[in-house]
């Protein structure tokens, strides 16, 4: 199942969120992930119309579509993409799996607050706990799809320590690579 639309699809549905009519995409750059957005937005609301999956990818999509000079979501959204993905093609999957909200911004605080719970710096971002082809389960790193996003020495560390205990655990660039 692909997450794709047309430029005109993508337009059709900027308008609805942003309430205007707009000629052309934005911004070129973010342009692909804008029509996976779309396209996740499609068929979450034909195959999952409850998910909460679906209001995570609204807000990446507005948050992509303004021009306030804040960070972008996009780890955030192409974790949401795969995620959607797996809720509609793979319930029972999907029923097996997390997401470690580690990362992201915090509070002055908060992280070390999360740690003093427990919390492991550079664990992987998302859990599936079904073994499958020798493996105890399966670990992701979500990056976004850019071959300048690296992972941290503590990531590599975990990564690492998990796939030595028998998790299949690889990092992944982008929603596609994901899924």
């Amino acid at each position: 199942m692909a997450l794709r639309f047309t430029k005109a699809q993508l337009l059709a549905h900027q308008q609805r969120v942003t309430g205007e009519k707009l000629a052309t995409v934005p911004n070129p750059g973010v342009y692909d992930l804008q029509k996976h957005i779309v396209s996740g937005l499609e068929l979450g609301a034909r195959l999952c119309p409850g998910s909460p999956l679906i209001v995570t990818l609204n807000l990446g999509l507005k948050a992509l579509l303004r021009h306030d000079g804040k960070p972008k979501p996009y780890e955030k959204i192409e974790q949401a993409l795969a995620l959607l993905w797996l809720e509609c093609t793979s319930p029972q999957a999907f029923s097996m799996t997390t997401a470690n909200p580690m990362g992201g911004y915090r509070p002055d605080g908060a992280g070390g607050q999360i740690r003093g719970e427990g919390a492991k710096l550079g664990y992987p971002d998302l859990l599936m706990d079904l073994p499958r082809r020798g493996y105890h389960g399966l670990r992701i790193e979500m990056k976004k799809f850019s071959i300048s996003a690296k992972p941290s020495l503590e990531q590599d560390a975990w990564l690492t320590r998990l796939a030595a205990e028998g998790y299949r655990a690889v990092i992944c660039r982008g929603h596609q690579a994901a899924i």
